[in-house]
């Protein structure tokens, strides 16, 4: 891989981080930015970030984390809902803009990489990795590839129809797994028993109430099935599991226990899981990253 530096952004419905980062993980200049509007307003204030690191930093490539799947090769963004992206050519409209070639990756992709790279996955043969937060994403790496899947839609693990007529979801669909076990999913369980926050409810139930206890199990309990699933369909040694929750040890704990629930048998691969070891960094170490691996397409 080149060791120049590389220019990287991540991002999301509400914010964009931006940094730059070197071919061993190092992060500099990292900041966080509100996003306001969406269409061609969320376009404009990546432009404007991207003109401002390039004016401070030499850097030789641009990798940018989408929330949404992505054609990398033509550099498309398929769809990202939050943002009202549907077939957005951005790859092109950065470069014709900025002067230089820009590489997209879908987040969880990008952040699966990293933590192949960099974290938690670094010596495993398959890498897999599931982020919750506003939805439920990830993404594999298997030797030393990612995988995408057709389209890039691989890794859209909040999409997995865990609850067949239930909770519509922003895909259109109905029950979703992100719909019952993402971080908002958590947060509407609380409040609907009185706690304002999934902290709140997590310290409650580790404090010993009830009512708390059936919370984080109602929540936990739906994360664990569709875990379940993954494991029964991809075998790993264990999933890496990523975004603001899995910093939480109570709720590791919980996870961990709700999984044992659902038993073990010959002919099913045990699943365990790992908090990811990168934290909020991870989509943005993983953009860069594959910025400068053009043959990971």
């Amino acid at each position: 891989m080149i060791s120049t530096p590389a220019l990287c952004l991540e991002v999301g419905g509400t914010k964009i981080a931006c940094g730059v980062v070197d071919s061993d993980g190092s992060a500099a200049d990292v900041g966080s930015h509100t996003v306001t509007g969406r269409g061609g307003a969320a376009v404009t204030k990546i432009i404007t970030l991207v003109r401002a690191l390039q004016a401070r930093h030499a850097v030789s490539h641009v990798g940018v984390a989408v929330p949404g799947p992505a054609d990398q090769v033509r550099g498309v963004v398929l769809c990202a809902l939050d943002l009202g992206w549907q077939a957005l050519p951005l790859g092109g409209l950065l470069h014709t803009t900025l002067g230089q070639d820009v590489r997209l990756s879908n987040d969880g992709h990008a952040a699966a990489w990293a933590e192949h790279r960099f974290g938690a996955g670094r010596v495993r043969d398959l890498a897999v990795l599931v982020t919750i937060g506003t939805g439920v994403g990830g993404g594999t790496v298997v030797g030393d590839r990612p995988t995408k899947g057709h389209r890039g839609l691989g890794g859209e693990w909040g999409h997995l129809p865990l609850m067949p007529g239930g909770r519509r979801c922003e895909c259109g669909a109905t029950g979703c797994w992100e719909r019952y076990a993402n971080g908002s999913a958590f947060v509407a369980e609380a409040r609907r028993c009185g706690w304002n926050s999934s902290e709140d409810v997590l310290a409650a139930a580790e404090a010993g109430d009830h009512r708390a206890t059936q919370v984080v199990a109602t929540v936990d309990g739906h994360l664990a099935h569709g875990l379940t699933i993954l494991g029964a369909c991809l075998a790993p040694e264990e999933i890496i599991v990523g975004g603001g929750l899995s910093c939480d040890p109570r709720f590791v704990g919980h996870v961990r226990r709700a999984l044992a629930g659902f038993g073990t048998h010959p002919t099913r691969a045990e699943v365990t899981i790992r908090p990811a070891g990168l934290g909020a960094r991870a989509g943005l170490l993983g953009a860069a990253d594959l910025a400068r691996s053009a043959t990971l397409v």
